[in-house]
């Protein structure tokens, strides 16, 4: 039974919806018994239909009662079964029950004929009789029924194609209007010329429908299937019966036989065609000359007819049709150009970004499939691929519309630093596009340089004053890839090795992929190990350098790596920023600080904790609710938290982070100013910024030793009027990198409020650490350092950390 089942799900596929843009089956199969049914119906009505070939083949008169009840019957049934395929499946039903309410008419209009004209009380007149009537429905339930299952094939059904019949219907009766006086006028007898013309309507209407279906296969490109097949053959069929019968009644012959036969067959096959397997085809698009060919060939027969009646007296009723037919196919004609102009129109809004209006990811790369296929000996062209560095966090903190409203001024100023004739596109979210022909590496690395420039400026956006950076991503054709697709992920692999080299402009080199699966890899890693006890902290002490004792820690992260150990901040911390991990980042490590200040505190060390902050922290209107919940779960008043910022930072939105630092000020969170004298130094955001502490950058304590008295002379005035400066303003000083005796010496001297540094205290567990502050307590922590551990210490230094480290 699920055989069966599963046998006529995978044959029944008469019927393809398109939703959301794409095609796929809506059939409900009847039941197997029931799909046995219709086979063996089928089959009956097959030995029926040979039946009557060899009843007829064999001189059996076709006026036999047998023989006209048989015919009857295998017409009406080929219509009921093409009804029961529009009742028991679902989909394409009206093109069905159409065929079939148009075969059952024929049959009975035939019952009717045999019965009541050319019975025994009709007397066997060939005058036209009412039986006309249901022969001809055949034709328009037909017409209407293969446009219906046409529209079920094509991709976008045009509705001029309604015009088509109409052109199809007038071209017909102007045909057979103007055919009628010639006939007249050769016959005597007004019955026979009735007969004749309206035995001329049903092979030209019988033309029409074939001329439909020729249609339909050419915008099938031939390979229709075989329900296509089976209506083309029938259709096909009745063309060829009813010329003949045209022949017949003109020579005064009336006979059947084969023509019976072939009326029969043709008749039948509906009832076959509605039951096939149809398998999935892909869906055909309304182009070509097939599209035109009805409304072409009535139009020259129109036109034809006009030509013909300025010469031949025709009848009114046929000048009218023709000019109507004429009519008709102009506005056809009309439709197309609009049709044509919609589709010239849709073809552009495709390749075109609907937010930026530059070109689109699809238009892009057929321009490089362009380019690929018309490129010549020794031509060559260079691809630049642009992604915007922390979009994300303006996009996330600021919202859509403002996101959106940047990249429509981001695209105008790449726009602006392109040369002439070069391709810009947005491929999607923050990534753009440059596609320069006729360039080489000398030529990209300009326009690559121009484009960086135009955006390191401010962007005004929604009231606010914005910065955002950019890397660019360089690779040449043919040096670098000899196809599009190639070139473009190569592209894509220079862009983020500029991301994470943070060098603006990257240039593809051979074997980079390996960089950047391995970084993909460490930034998939990195989402994985948040909140699962990867992430640790390390703490480093600040002293104060007038009493000596230990003032607070800063918080510096660690990620412990399953396979790669221990990582410093500089191996995973830009990942983080690239991915939009730094918000979560940031809560796990003040977590984990706040966490291990509660457990000092509890111990006795009264210790306050320094974590530092990323710019998609200040840009977070909620991030000061944020902290305020983090304090209050871990029972810590305001002034144990201070949090670090850097004037980069500072100077990626300067009124959001302003807002963000005020309320953060309001709990009570000292604020501090990391690595100063490295950004964007500048007096006025001192002045109008919440900051209580400025941490000079350890590249200037480094130069008090400097072997060069100039050099030491000038970094010893930084370091005194930065102090000096600090304490003006009513801040306290950090000085960072204090890895010597003789630069705390100095420090002091100049009356520096704080020190940190690796002569004070290398970064360290909690555990290691909470020791050492137990037992130094309020006691001079450079004194407790032995000249060796002093040695030690300083040789020992590593390399410094970024500037973010947490």
């Amino acid at each position: 039974m699920q055989q069966n089942l599963a046998y006529v799900q995978a044959s029944h596929q008469p019927c393809r919806l398109r939703r959301s843009g794409e095609w796929r089956l809506n059939i409900s199969p009847p039941a197997p018994r029931r799909f046995r049914v219709i086979r063996l119906a089928q089959l009956s009505l097959l030995l029926a239909a040979g039946l009557y070939a060899v009843l007829t083949l064999a001189g059996t008169s076709g006026d036999e009662p047998a023989v006209l009840a048989l015919r009857a019957s295998i017409i009406v049934a080929s219509g009921l079964l093409c009804i029961l395929r529009a009742v028991l499946l679902r989909g394409a039903r009206a093109p069905w029950a159409l065929f079939g309410a148009g075969i059952i008419s024929y049959g009975l209009a035939g019952v009717y004929f045999n019965l009541v004209v050319d019975g025994p009380s009709g007397g066997g007149s060939s005058i036209v009789s009412a039986a006309d009537i249901g022969w001809l429905l055949f034709y328009p339930a037909c017409y209407v029924a293969v446009i219906l299952l046409l529209r079920q094939r094509i991709l976008r059904f045009h509705p001029s194609v309604w015009l088509d019949a109409l052109v199809g219907v007038l071209g017909v009766a102007a045909l057979c209007s103007g055919i009628t006086p010639w006939i007249s006028e050769s016959e005597t007898d007004p019955g026979d010329t009735a007969t004749i013309v309206f035995g001329l309507i049903y092979p030209l209407a019988d033309l029409l429908l074939l001329l439909l279906v020729v249609t339909a296969f050419g915008l099938m490109d031939w390979r229709p299937g075989q329900v296509w097949w089976l209506l083309g053959t029938g259709l096909g069929g009745f063309a060829l019966a009813d010329s003949y019968f045209l022949f017949l009644i003109a020579n005064g012959e009336m006979q059947g036989g084969v023509l019976d036969i072939v009326w029969v067959l043709s008749l039948l096959t509906p009832s076959f065609a509605a039951w096939q397997r149809q398998p999935w085809r892909r869906p055909a698009r309304m182009s070509g000359w097939s599209v035109i060919t009805v409304p072409l060939v009535l139009s020259v027969v129109a036109i034809a007819l006009l030509v013909l009646g300025s010469t031949v007296h025709l009848p009114l009723v046929t000048v009218i049709l023709a000019a109507t037919t004429v009519l008709a196919a102009l506005a056809r004609a009309a439709l197309t150009f609009i049709e044509v102009q919609q589709l010239a129109e849709s073809r552009a809004l495709a390749h075109t970004d609907d937010l930026t209006g530059l070109t689109n990811r699809r238009g892009f790369l057929e321009r490089l499939s362009q380019m690929e296929m018309n490129s010549g000996q020794g031509d060559s062209s260079a691809l630049l691929l642009l992604d915007l560095d922390r979009f994300k966090e303006i996009n996330d903190s600021f919202g859509h519309h403002l996101g959106d409203a940047l990249l429509i001024e981001v695209g105008a100023r790449i726009s602006g630093a392109l040369r002439p004739g070069d391709l810009q596109a947005r491929l999607g979210g923050d990534e753009f596009a440059v596609l320069l022909e006729d360039a080489d590496a000398d030529a990209a690395r300009l326009v690559a340089e121009r484009v960086l420039q135009a955006l390191s400026g401010p962007f005004e956006v929604g009231g606010m004053t914005l910065h955002v950076g950019a890397s660019i991503g360089a690779a040449l054709y043919p040096e670098h890839a000899l196809d599009a697709q190639t070139l473009l992920q190569r592209a894509d692999v220079a862009m983020y090795g500029a991301k994470a080299g943070r060098t603006g402009v990257g240039y593809y080199r051979p074997g980079a992929e390996v960089d950047t699966l391995l970084r993909l890899d460490m930034i998939e890693s990195l989402r994985a190990a948040l909140g699962t006890g990867q992430i640790e902290v390390h703490y480093q002490v600040k002293v104060d350098l007038g009493s000596g004792s230990p003032h607070g820690v800063e918080a510096l992260v660690r990620w412990r790596h399953p396979t790669r150990g221990l990582l410093a901040p500089d191996a995973f911390v830009p990942l983080a920023e690239q991915a939009g991990l730094m918000r979560k980042l940031t809560i796990e490590v003040l977590e984990l600080a706040l966490a291990q200040c509660r457990r000092w505190r509890d111990g006795g060390v009264d210790m306050t904790v320094a974590v530092n902050l990323a710019a998609s922290d200040l840009l977070d209107r909620a991030f000061p609710e944020q902290v305020r919940g983090l304090l209050q779960q871990y029972g810590l008043p305001p002034s144990a938290l201070e949090v670090e910022i850097t004037e980069t930072t500072l100077m990626r939105d300067l009124v959001r982070s302003a807002a963000v630092l005020d309320e953060l000020r309001e709990l009570g969170v000292k604020i501090a100013v990391d690595d100063y004298g490295t950004g964007y130094s500048s007096l006025a955001y001192l002045q109008e910024l919440p900051v209580d502490i400025l941490k000079l950058d350890k590249s200037f304590v480094t130069r008090l030793e400097d072997g060069s008295e100039r050099r030491r002379q000038k970094a010893e005035a930084i370091v005194r009027s930065t102090i000096g400066l600090a304490h003006a303003l009513g801040l306290r000083i950090v000085v960072e990198g204090v890895d010597s005796a003789s630069v705390l010496a100095k420090l002091r001297s100049y009356g520096c409020d704080l020190a940190q540094g690796y002569f004070l205290g290398q970064p360290r567990p909690a555990t290691e650490l909470t020791a050492t502050l137990s037992a130094l307590g309020h006691q001079d922590c450079a004194q407790q350092l032995t000249p060796a551990a002093t040695a030690t210490a300083t040789a020992t230094a590593p390399t410094p950390m970024g500037p973010l480290r947490c």
